[in-house]
C-alpha cells in the first residue's frame, strides 16, 4: 500500500496558522512524500492527484471529503479536532505514531455506502446529490407536523405524523438518527436505517432496510385544508422544498468512500468512550 501524495484538508479555525498541518507536512516530506495542503474542500483541484487524504477537524470536515473523494478510491484519516468525531480515526496527540503506521502500510482501508436522492414533482426527476450520513424530509415550519408515506420497494412500510422522517447510512447512524432515538449500526454495513423525528405516536420505531432496497417517500396532507410544507436537508445542508403531492426517492448510491482504520481501537470502544458508557 504505497501513497505518495498526501493533501491535507484543514481547518484554519481549529488549525491556527496551519500549525498542524504544517508539522504532518514537513514530517511526510523527510520521507519523500509530496503534500499539499487546502484549507476546504471546495479548493481541491485535482481529486485524483491524491493517493491519501489527511482531514483535521471534525466530523463535518471529514463528511466533505467523503463527499468529493466519493468514487475515487482515496483513503480518508480523520483527526480529530471536534468534539465527539465518530468519523474520525485518531485524536491529535497520537499524530505521528499514527503518520508512522501509514508510511509502514500498517493499516486497513474500510469502504463506506453512501445515499442518492431524487425529488419528483409532476414526473420530473431532480437529482439533489449524495449524501454520506443522512438525509431527512423534515417540516419547514417550527409549529407544524408533516405526513409522510414511506415505501419500500413498492410496499407501503408506514404513515408518518411527525416532525420528519429521515434516512441513514450506517456511518450516520452515530449522526441525527442517534439523537433521534435510532438505533447505531457498525459502520461497514451494507444497510439503511429509517427513523421517525418526533412522530406523534408512541408506536412508531426506526426500521434497518437493506442497501439495495428503493425508498420511496410521498409527503402527504397533516390537516384537510392545509398543504404540508418540508424541506430535504442532505447532511445538514439544505438541498429542496417540496410539498403535499411531491415525492423522494432514496437508494444506495453507486460510489462509496474509503476510510482509514488502524485497527487499535474498534467502533465499539470508540462508541463507549464518545457515549460514555463505560
Amino acid at each position: 500500500m504505497e501513497n505518495q501524495n498526501f493533501l491535507i484538508l484543514t481547518d484554519s479555525e481549529k488549525d491556527s496558522n496551519n500549525e498542524t498541518s504544517g508539522e504532518i507536512k514537513r514530517y511526510l516530506e523527510i520521507h519523500d512524500k509530496c503534500v499539499k495542503i487546502v484549507e476546504t474542500s471546495s479548493n481541491i483541484a485535482d481529486a485524483d492527484w491524491a493517493d491519501m487524504v489527511i482531514v483535521l477537524g471534525g466530523d463535518g470536515s471529514v463528511l466533505q471529503a467523503a463527499k468529493v473523494f466519493a468514487g475515487k478510491e482515496v483513503p480518508i484519516l480523520g483527526v480529530n479536532f471536534g468534539t465527539l468525531g465518530f468519523l474520525t480515526e485518531v485524536e491529535r496527540p497520537r499524530i505521528q505514531e499514527t503518520l508512522d503506521c501509514i508510511l509502514k502500510g500498517q493499516y486497513e482501508v474500510e469502504q463506506r455506502m453512501a445515499l442518492t436522492g431524487k425529488l419528483q414533482r409532476h414526473s420530473n426527476g431532480e437529482a439533489i446529490g449524495l449524501a454520506v450520513n443522512e438525509f431527512i424530509i423534515g417540516k419547514q415550519d417550527f409549529g407544524r407536523m408533516i405526513t409522510t408515506r414511506v415505501f419500500v420497494n413498492d410496499n407501503l412500510m408506514d404513515t408518518y405524523v411527525a416532525d420528519g422522517i429521515l434516512v441513514a447510512t450506517p456511518t450516520g447512524s452515530t449522526a441525527y438518527n442517534l439523537s433521534a432515538g435510532g438505533p447505531v449500526l457498525e459502520p461497514g454495513m451494507e444497510a439503511m436505517v429509517i427513523t421517525p423525528i418526533c412522530p406523534h405516536s408512541l408506536n412508531k420505531r426506526s426500521l434497518i432496510v437493506s442497501a439495495d432496497s428503493k425508498l420511496r417517500i410521498e409527503v402527504g396532507r397533516t390537516k384537510e385544508h392545509y398543504t404540508d410544507d418540508a424541506a430535504i436537508r442532505g447532511d445538514g445542508r439544505m438541498l429542496w422544498t417540496l410539498s403535499t403531492g411531491d415525492v423522494i426517492w432514496i437508494e444506495r448510491a453507486e460510489a462509496t468512500f474509503d476510510m482509514v482504520c488502524l485497527g487499535d481501537v474498534s467502533f465499539f470502544d470508540k462508541m463507549r468512550s464518545k457515549l460514555n458508557r463505560d
